[in-house]
């Protein structure tokens, strides 16, 4: 099976990155864009969008694997 991990990071200085299989795709994206670059760039809307913010609120660190075929496609590490 074909892996699709992606990972989002809120770093120290409150700006984020976002990593695709290992490869860094955006880093140092600001709050007030952060929004824009994972749904219009990336493709992370609604509930996806939202997990994701929640997951980052709570540990920084958010892990989204599409390669899984379980109901939540949302890893949290």
């Amino acid at each position: 099976m074909k892996h699709n991990i992606w990972e989002f990071l809120r770093k120290q200085d409150g700006t984020y990155s976002v990593s695709h299989e290992g490869s860094l795709l955006s880093d140092s994206i600001p709050e007030e864009r952060f929004e824009q670059e994972v749904c219009v760039r990336f493709g992370f809307c609604g509930q996806e969008y939202a997990d994701i913010r929640s997951q980052l609120s709570r540990t920084r660190k958010c892990t989204v694997d599409l390669s899984s075929s379980s109901p939540s496609r949302l890893a949290i590490s």
